[in-house]
């Protein structure tokens, strides 16, 4: 899934029909977006048909960028993502002091054995940034990585009241704030249930959304509660300035 900057800038380059107005930075950048969990390999031409930009062009912008390990070419010459942005990755965690919060994640699936997940927003949408999947055969799967759609599901209703509609004095999102969680049930997935608080910095600043996923089967007003309280119990372990 692309990020909405991403599609509105594909978009724009469409519509022109023009790489005039598109500098060098922005073709690269745009070519890097263009690979997806669900499209993580590409080849030229399927590159070419996504950014609209010709093949000796393509081809130019991704030889510069696995130079610099940026991507790969595979023996089937298709291109995918190398391990340069891996390390930016590392250097982006410690830098916001986010490391701290994947061994949370873990601990919290292990105490429930539930999908623990951390998410953070990114522009129109929400990204799992850590995620550690129950041991059980039926539990709620996605990567880390993952983009989703930021108006859906409970870590992305805490990341809309801690953040866009911070303001609201009234209505749904005040009332999550009130509660200080959100859970889902029967929303996008009839059979899954969510349950998200919100990570603050100790100066009051949203970071995100913690939450615990799985199947409503295994969900009931008893469970409710205890992952709310082992929720809070490990974010007030964490702390970020």
């Amino acid at each position: 899934m692309l990020n909405s900057i991403i599609r509105k800038k594909i978009m724009s380059i469409k519509i022109d029909n023009t790489e005039k107005k598109v500098t060098a930075i922005e073709k690269t950048l745009l070519i890097l977006s263009i690979f997806t969990m669900e499209k993580p390999s590409l080849s030229l031409k399927e590159i070419c048909d996504q950014v609209g930009f010709n093949a000796s062009t393509t081809y130019r912008i991704l030889q510069t960028l696995s130079e610099y390990g940026y991507v790969i070419r595979t023996a089937n010459k298709n291109y995918c993502i190398g391990t340069t942005p891996l390390s930016l990755s590392a250097i982006y965690q410690k830098t916001n002091q986010l490391t701290q919060i994947s061994p949370v994640v873990d601990h919290i699936r292990d105490v429930c054995n539930e999908t623990s997940s951390f998410f953070i927003q990114q522009d129109n949408d929400r990204i799992c940034l850590y995620r550690a999947h129950s041991h059980d055969m039926i539990r709620h799967n996605i990567d880390v990585g993952t983009q989703l759609e930021l108006n859906r599901g409970a870590s992305g209703r805490v990341i809309l009241a801690y953040g866009r509609r911070m303001q609201d004095k009234s209505g749904f999102f005040k009332n999550i704030r009130d509660k200080g969680y959100y859970l889902s049930i029967n929303e996008h997935n009839a059979a899954l249930f969510a349950i998200s608080k919100p990570i603050l910095s100790e100066s009051g600043q949203f970071i995100g959304a913690l939450t615990i996923s799985g199947p409503i089967s295994r969900f009931n007003e008893e469970r409710k509660q205890s992952f709310l309280d082992l929720l809070t119990q490990q974010i007030e372990q964490i702390r970020i300035p």
